[in-house]
């Protein structure tokens, strides 16, 4: 009886013990910086836009065709700055690729690219996006650049 007992004992302490729980690493998401950037590179084209966890958006447009060349400040609005930490959070989560739409070879070759890059305090990562496929972007990744482009549109009033 004292080795059933005994062995009852040893079983629960070795699956208390053998049981870890995995830690999801947490992210500082306090201070970050996005960058986004639409080129074209045969219509000497592109678009920069920055944003950063005050709410400041700074633009760079540059028309190379036209030679027209402007710069921007914007600031977005708090509850923007929090949609997009909220986004932020889920992104962070997954590791990108460092490309998206690149080996369509049915695709067509002169779209404009969209290249997106962001830091936290303990993590970056950058992706560029040109013709991806139905379903190619992770859900993570493509719900944070429609977010982050809609606010682009609706704070930029030159775009």
């Amino acid at each position: 009886m004292k080795k059933i007992s005994l062995l009852a004992a040893l079983i629960i302490l070795s699956g208390i013990t053998g049981c870890h729980k995995e830690e999801v690493p947490k992210f500082d998401l306090s201070t970050f910086s996005i960058f986004w950037q639409e080129s074209s590179s045969w219509a000497d084209f592109y678009y920069k836009a920055a944003i950063n966890q005050d709410g400041d958006l700074d633009v760079q447009e540059k028309y190379g065709l036209s030679n027209k060349y402007r710069e921007s400040e914007y600031k977005i609005p708090d509850e923007d700055v929090l949609l997009i930490i909220e986004k932020l959070n889920d992104l962070v989560s997954i590791d990108i690729s460092d490309a998206y739409g690149f080996n369509n070879d049915n695709a067509a070759t002169d779209l404009p690219a969209t290249k997106m890059k962001y830091f936290t305090t303990n993590k970056s990562d950058s992706a560029y996006i040109s013709a991806s496929e139905e379903n190619e972007l992770p859900k993570e990744l493509e719900t944070f650049l429609q977010v982050v482009h809609q606010i682009i549109l609706e704070n930029d009033t030159l775009k």
